[in-house]
Protein backbone atom coordinates (compact mmCIF):
# COMPACT_ATOMS: atom_id res chain seq x y z
CA UNK A 1 0.00 0.00 0.00
CA UNK A 2 0.98 3.68 0.07
CA UNK A 3 3.15 5.09 2.15
CA UNK A 4 1.08 8.33 2.43
CA UNK A 5 -2.27 5.74 4.07
CA UNK A 6 -3.34 5.85 7.37
CA UNK A 7 -6.27 4.12 8.71
CA UNK A 8 -8.04 5.72 11.79
CA UNK A 9 -11.42 5.56 13.58
CA UNK A 10 -13.87 7.86 12.67
CA UNK A 11 -17.33 9.33 14.70
CA UNK A 12 -19.50 6.23 15.75
CA UNK A 13 -16.54 3.94 15.32
CA UNK A 14 -16.44 3.58 11.63
CA UNK A 15 -12.76 3.36 9.90
CA UNK A 16 -11.71 6.44 7.87
CA UNK A 17 -8.90 6.38 5.44
CA UNK A 18 -6.55 9.47 5.05
CA UNK A 19 -4.86 8.82 1.66
CA UNK A 20 -3.44 12.11 0.13
CA UNK A 21 -5.38 14.39 2.14
CA UNK A 22 -8.64 12.81 1.21
CA UNK A 23 -10.69 11.44 4.11
CA UNK A 24 -13.67 8.74 3.38
CA UNK A 25 -15.19 5.95 5.24
CA UNK A 26 -13.18 2.59 4.62
CA UNK A 27 -15.79 0.62 3.32
CA UNK A 28 -16.71 3.22 0.05
CA UNK A 29 -13.39 2.94 -0.97
CA UNK A 30 -12.44 0.56 -3.67
CA UNK A 31 -8.49 -0.27 -4.26
CA UNK A 32 -7.51 -0.22 -8.09
CA UNK A 33 -4.08 -0.85 -9.49
CA UNK A 34 -3.06 0.85 -12.61
CA UNK A 35 0.43 -0.66 -14.15
CA UNK A 36 1.29 -2.72 -11.08
CA UNK A 37 0.46 -3.77 -7.59
CA UNK A 38 2.79 -1.09 -6.39
CA UNK A 39 0.49 2.14 -7.47
CA UNK A 40 -2.72 1.75 -5.60
CA UNK A 41 -5.29 4.72 -5.05
CA UNK A 42 -9.13 4.74 -3.84
CA UNK A 43 -11.70 5.16 -6.18
CA UNK A 44 -14.81 6.04 -5.03
CA UNK A 45 -18.14 4.95 -5.53
CA UNK A 46 -20.62 7.85 -5.18
CA UNK A 47 -19.40 9.76 -1.90
CA UNK A 48 -18.93 13.31 -2.42
CA UNK A 49 -14.90 14.09 -1.83
CA UNK A 50 -13.65 16.19 0.76
CA UNK A 51 -9.63 17.45 0.99
CA UNK A 52 -8.18 18.06 4.23
CA UNK A 53 -4.84 19.90 3.59
CA UNK A 54 -2.04 20.09 6.82
CA UNK A 55 -1.22 24.34 7.01
CA UNK A 56 2.53 23.34 7.96
CA UNK A 57 4.18 20.44 6.46
CA UNK A 58 5.11 18.79 3.40
CA UNK A 59 1.98 19.88 1.12
CA UNK A 60 2.72 23.58 2.76
CA UNK A 61 2.19 24.27 -1.20
CA UNK A 62 -1.09 22.23 -1.84
CA UNK A 63 -2.27 24.41 0.74
CA UNK A 64 -1.43 27.72 -0.22
CA UNK A 65 -2.65 27.17 -3.65
CA UNK A 66 -6.27 25.75 -2.26
CA UNK A 67 -6.24 28.46 0.37
CA UNK A 68 -6.27 31.69 -1.97
CA UNK A 69 -9.85 30.87 -3.24
CA UNK A 70 -10.88 31.59 0.18
CA UNK A 71 -11.83 34.63 2.62
CA UNK A 72 -9.66 34.64 5.64
CA UNK A 73 -11.98 34.52 8.92
CA UNK A 74 -9.91 37.04 10.60
CA UNK A 75 -11.76 40.20 12.38
CA UNK A 76 -11.50 43.45 11.09
CA UNK A 77 -13.74 46.41 12.76
CA UNK A 78 -11.26 48.78 11.94
CA UNK A 79 -13.06 52.00 9.62
CA UNK A 80 -10.34 53.18 7.62
CA UNK A 81 -6.91 52.68 6.39
CA UNK A 82 -4.00 54.98 6.24
CA UNK A 83 -4.63 56.05 2.94
CA UNK A 84 -8.85 56.32 3.47
CA UNK A 85 -8.35 57.93 6.81
CA UNK A 86 -8.11 61.48 5.06
CA UNK A 87 -11.16 61.47 2.96
CA UNK A 88 -13.51 58.88 4.55
CA UNK A 89 -13.13 61.42 7.88
CA UNK A 90 -13.63 64.50 6.47
CA UNK A 91 -16.78 63.21 4.62
CA UNK A 92 -18.20 61.95 7.59
CA UNK A 93 -17.47 65.28 10.00
CA UNK A 94 -19.01 67.21 6.63
CA UNK A 95 -22.23 65.57 7.58
CA UNK A 96 -22.71 67.27 10.57
CA UNK A 97 -24.62 70.67 10.68
CA UNK A 98 -22.59 72.27 12.76
CA UNK A 99 -19.43 71.97 10.21
CA UNK A 100 -21.24 72.66 7.39
CA UNK A 101 -22.04 76.14 8.91
CA UNK A 102 -18.67 77.07 10.04
CA UNK A 103 -17.24 75.66 6.50
CA UNK A 104 -20.17 77.70 5.17
CA UNK A 105 -18.82 81.16 7.00
CA UNK A 106 -15.58 80.30 6.56
CA UNK A 107 -16.28 80.42 2.37
CA UNK A 108 -18.18 83.71 2.87
CA UNK A 109 -16.01 85.61 4.86
CA UNK A 110 -13.82 85.19 1.30
CA UNK A 111 -16.45 87.22 -0.42
CA UNK A 112 -14.80 90.94 0.12
CA UNK A 113 -18.25 92.29 -0.01
CA UNK A 114 -19.32 90.04 2.54
CA UNK A 115 -16.10 90.13 4.56
CA UNK A 116 -16.68 90.58 8.89
CA UNK A 117 -13.46 89.47 10.03
CA UNK A 118 -9.75 88.70 9.25
CA UNK A 119 -10.27 85.35 6.65
CA UNK A 120 -7.80 83.40 8.62
CA UNK A 121 -9.61 84.06 11.56
CA UNK A 122 -13.02 82.53 10.63
CA UNK A 123 -10.66 79.27 10.10
CA UNK A 124 -10.24 78.63 12.99
CA UNK A 125 -13.03 77.17 14.82
CA UNK A 126 -13.77 74.97 11.84
CA UNK A 127 -9.74 73.90 11.67
CA UNK A 128 -9.85 73.06 15.32
CA UNK A 129 -12.64 71.01 15.10
CA UNK A 130 -11.65 68.97 12.38
CA UNK A 131 -8.62 68.11 13.99
CA UNK A 132 -9.12 67.49 17.37
CA UNK A 133 -12.37 64.78 16.39
CA UNK A 134 -9.84 63.92 13.54
CA UNK A 135 -7.43 62.42 16.49
CA UNK A 136 -10.25 61.25 18.54
CA UNK A 137 -11.73 59.31 15.79
CA UNK A 138 -7.40 57.94 14.52
CA UNK A 139 -6.84 57.02 17.99
CA UNK A 140 -10.27 55.28 18.61
CA UNK A 141 -9.12 53.44 15.19
CA UNK A 142 -6.31 52.03 16.20
CA UNK A 143 -7.61 50.82 19.32
CA UNK A 144 -9.77 48.67 16.77
CA UNK A 145 -6.65 47.50 15.21
CA UNK A 146 -5.19 46.68 17.94
CA UNK A 147 -8.01 44.63 19.90
CA UNK A 148 -8.47 43.18 15.85
CA UNK A 149 -4.98 42.39 15.77
CA UNK A 150 -4.71 40.48 19.74
CA UNK A 151 -8.06 38.94 18.78
CA UNK A 152 -6.89 37.17 15.02
CA UNK A 153 -3.47 35.95 17.16
CA UNK A 154 -5.30 34.02 19.90
CA UNK A 155 -5.05 30.66 19.40
CA UNK A 156 -8.45 28.64 19.32
CA UNK A 157 -9.78 25.15 20.01
CA UNK A 158 -11.40 23.25 17.05
CA UNK A 159 -14.11 21.03 18.43
CA UNK A 160 -15.11 18.46 15.26
CA UNK A 161 -18.10 15.96 16.74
Amino acid sequence: MSRDLVQDYGPAGTPSVLFHGTIAPAEDLKWSSSTGSEKLSPQRSGVKRRTVVARWGPHQDQYHSISKAYSSNAIRTTKYSLLTFIPINLFQQFRRAANLYFLFLALLNWVPVVEAFQKEITMIPLVLVLTVTAIKDALEDYRRYVFDKRINHNAAKVYCP
